[in-house]
């Protein structure tokens, strides 16, 4: 009889398929905001996941509300996963190419593991730190390197979606662990769906429906299905199984896979820097998955 893999290892597992699934974000979102607005992006995810959701918790038998002590990070969860972050992740693509926003999104395992000592009382050990660091300067080199020799202003939207996105992890990971991330993901997004329909139809009001290129509308369902709710669930699966500091790492690898959708589909250049970049950042995830991560009693 063989024995059953490590929780950490099956927490490697559905991290990386909801990174996969996450990698073609800033390539949807680059397409999508030339025919729709970063309200109407925004929104739209969340009705989409939020009909999921529903859905899914009736298929499953769990459409008992959560507990009370459950609520508030549920909603930060939503709040951070499916209105900060894509919103700030709309406002910078519209300015800058999908390669510069795939660079800097390789700060957010930093922010993930950062906010998660404070939350969820978890201790990397020093050679995570290390390892973390060295990540991410190689992830800021590239950066500074693909912006040209500058940082832009998008830069700073694209720092306040990654506060929101490493937010929406912790608080999701850590609910994720007695509810299940399946189920922690859909109430969130079936709270946020009345709040999003009406602010959607406003949103779409000026925009003529029938002229929206058809690539628009395969990055919108792109962006609801698989971004905002398949790769969500994975990656809370991935969270509550292996720990939120040391899963978060394997985001490292983001945006390293991010560049490979605005290569193919926008014609998007990637330059020799991100070979280099993507052999330091994939030893150093290596280094933080290893890693053993306590919790504090």
């Amino acid at each position: 009889m063989s024995a059953r893999p490590a929780p950490w290892t099956v927490g490697v597992l559905f991290g990386f398929v909801g990174m996969l699934g996450f990698s073609g974000t800033l390539a949807a979102t680059r397409v999508a905001v030339a025919d729709f607005s970063p309200l109407a992006i925004t929104c739209a995810r969340i009705v989409v996941a939020g009909l999921l959701g529903g859905v899914t918790l009736v298929l499953t038998g769990r459409t008992a509300l959560p507990e009370r002590r459950h609520l508030v990070a549920i909603a930060v969860m939503g709040l951070g996963l499916a209105v900060g972050y894509p919103f700030f992740l709309a406002v910078a693509l519209q300015s800058v190419p999908a390669v510069h926003g795939a660079v800097v999104t390789g700060l957010a395992p930093a922010a993930t593991a950062i906010i998660a000592v404070f939350r969820a009382g978890e201790r990397p050990p020093p050679v995570f730190w290390l390892a973390c660091a060295i990540g991410l300067a190689a992830v800021l080199t590239y950066a500074y390197d693909a912006g040209g020799g500058a940082f832009s202003v998008a830069d700073g939207w694209l720092l306040l979606a990654l506060l929101c996105l490493g937010l929406a992890y912790v608080e999701g990971g850590r609910v994720s662990t007695e509810l299940g991330g399946t189920t922690t993901l859909c109430w969130a997004m079936l709270f946020l769906t009345p709040f999003a329909a009406g602010p959607l139809v406003w949103s779409l009001r000026g925009v003529d429906l029938a002229s929206v290129a058809p690539w628009s509308w395969v990055s919108m369902a792109y962006l609801g299905v698989v971004s905002m709710f398949l790769a969500a669930i994975f990656w809370y699966r991935g969270l509550a199984a292996g720990g939120i500091a040391r899963i978060g790492q394997i985001n490292l690898l983001l945006p390293l896979a991010a560049l490979v959708w605005p290569a193919l589909f926008l014609g998007e250049t990637i330059t020799p820097t991100a070979f280099i970049c993507a052999v330091i950042v994939f030893a150093a995830m290596m280094v933080c998955l290893k890693a053993r991560v306590r919790r504090r009693a």
